[in-house]
C-alpha cells in the first residue's frame, strides 16, 4: 500500500487563453497546477473540477497527445512528473446546490458533455447551473462510472445541508444511498459534521476549492492506496479491502469565511450562542447563516458520534497564512524541505528553526498537535491566526 496526498477540488482559471472559472486566477491553468503548484505543495493526486468545460477538456486532450499526460488503465491521467489528474465536473443542480462528478477518463468527460450540452447555457465555463436535478446527476454519475460527491455541503451558498435540506434522505430518498462521500468545506470539520447522525454513512473529504495557485492544498487528504489511480481512489472512498482515507487535513473551521452567521446590514460577524437567525446588534432577520450556526440548527446529536472508520481531522494552517512567514521566508523553507506537506507534516522542529527561526518552528509544531488561536471568519471574510 502507498500513502497518497490528494486535493480533489481545484479550479482552472483559464484554458487556451480564455476564462474558465471567472472568479479564479487567469494564471491558473492545467500546466501550472500539475507541474508547479501540486509538486510545490507535495500533492500526489489533484482533482480538477472544471474538466466538463470544453476548453479544459480540449487542453486535457492536447496534453494527452503531447505526452504530458497519459491515461492510466484503471482511470485517471498521470502527468509526466507522476502527479495523477482526476477529472471532475462541478455543476449546479436545478435545486441550486453544487455537486462534483469525478470521472475516470476522456471518453467519460465527452459523454458528460454530450448529456449537458442541451442543459447548460455555456459549455466553456465552470460550475454552470444545469437543468438537471440532484437525482439525475447521481444517475448520470453511475452511468458514467464516476464518483458522485456533494461539494462544500454546509456552506450557506450552494451547500446541500447549508441551505437546501437538514437530511439528504429527506430530499433524495433512496438515491441518498448511492452517495458514498461528502466534501466538508472550509468552514466545517469532522466533529461538526458528525453531530448529524446520517453522516456516519459517508466518507469525508477535505479539499481546497482553490481558485489560485497559493490556495491549492490548503486542505488535503491522506489516502492509503495500492496504486495511484481512479479505481483505487474509489476503493478508498468506499473503505474497500484496506484502501481508505487515513486522515483529513483542514483549516480550523474558525478560519472559514462562512463559519459564523453574518449580518450584511451592520457588517457584524456574530459571537452569540448559535444558531443565530437574527442580528442582536441591529435586529436584521436576513442573516447569512454561518456553517456552525446551521449545523447546530439541524443536528440531531448534542455531541459528535464518529463511526469506527472515521479518520482523524488534523487542523492545519497554510504556510502563507502563518504569522511571520512572508514570501521570501516561504520560498526559503520550500527550498529547504522540498514541498509544503513535507515541511508541515515531517520536518523536525530543530530543522525548521535552523531555517526559519524559533517563531515559525513553534507555530508549525503547535499546529501539529492542536489548534492555534484564531480570530473567526464569517460573511465572506476568512479568519486568521492570532499573533
Amino acid at each position: 500500500m502507498r500513502n497518497i496526498y490528494s486535493d480533489l477540488h481545484i479550479h482552472v482559471g483559464s484554458a487556451d487563453g480564455r476564462a474558465v472559472k471567472i472568479t479564479a486566477s487567469r494564471k491558473l491553468d492545467l500546466g501550472a497546477i500539475l507541474f508547479a503548484a501540486a509538486p510545490c505543495k507535495g500533492l500526489d493526486m489533484v482533482g480538477i473540477v472544471d474538466a466538463g468545460s470544453t476548453l479544459v477538456s480540449a487542453e486535457i486532450e492536447a496534453m494527452l497527445e503531447r505526452g504530458d499526460l497519459r491515461q492510466h488503465p484503471r482511470g485517471g491521467m498521470l502527468a509526466r512528473n507522476g502527479v495523477l489528474l482526476i477529472p471532475g465536473c462541478e455543476v449546479e443542480s436545478r435545486e441550486g446546490v453544487h455537486m462534483i462528478l469525478y470521472l475516470p477518463g476522456l471518453k467519460n468527460i465527452k459523454d458528460y458533455q454530450k448529456y449537458m450540452r442541451s442543459r447548460v447555457s455555456n459549455m466553456a465555463l465552470s460550475t454552470q447551473k444545469a437543468n438537471v436535478s440532484i437525482a439525475e446527476l447521481i444517475n448520470l454519475s453511475l452511468v458514467l462510472n464516476g464518483i458522485f460527491c456533494p461539494a462544500h455541503v454546509f456552506t450557506p451558498h450552494k451547500g446541500i445541508y447549508g441551505f437546501l435540506t437538514p437530511r439528504l434522505e429527506d430530499e433524495l430518498g433512496r438515491d441518498a444511498g448511492s452517495i458514498k462521500v461528502l466534501e466538508l468545506g472550509l468552514s466545517a470539520d469532522t466533529d461538526m459534521a458528525d453531530m448529524i447522525g446520517e453522516t456516519r454513512d459517508y466518507t469525508f473529504l477535505s479539499n481546497s476549492d482553490a481558485h489560485s495557485a497559493d490556495n491549492i492544498g490548503r486542505e488535503y487528504n491522506l489516502l492509503r492506496l495500492a496504486d495511484n489511480n481512479f479505481q483505487e481512489l474509489r476503493y478508498a472512498l468506499e473503505n474497500f479491502e484496506g484502501r481508505r482515507v487515513m486522515a483529513n487535513y483542514g483549516m480550523d473551521p474558525l478560519m472559514g469565511k462562512y463559519h459564523r452567521s453574518y449580518c450584511p446590514r451592520c457588517l457584524t460577524i456574530t459571537s452569540d450562542a448559535p444558531p443565530v437567525l437574527r442580528c442582536s446588534r441591529c435586529g436584521n432577520e436576513r442573516m447569512v447563516m454561518g456553517v456552525y450556526d446551521r449545523i447546530i440548527q439541524i443536528r440531531d446529536q448534542e455531541e459528535p458520534r464518529h463511526p469506527v472508520s472515521r479518520p482523524p481531522y488534523n487542523y492545519r494552517v497554510p504556510l502563507k497564512d502563518l504569522p511571520g512567514v512572508g514570501p521570501k521566508l516561504r520560498e526559503k523553507l520550500l527550498a529547504s524541505f522540498h514541498n509544503e506537506i513535507n515541511l508541515l507534516e515531517k520536518a523536525s522542529k530543530d530543522d525548521i528553526a535552523r531555517v526559519a527561526g524559533e517563531g515559525a518552528a513553534s507555530y508549525i509544531t503547535r499546529m501539529r498537535v492542536g489548534r492555534l488561536p484564531i480570530t473567526p471568519g464569517g460573511g465572506g471574510k476568512f479568519g486568521r491566526v492570532k499573533k
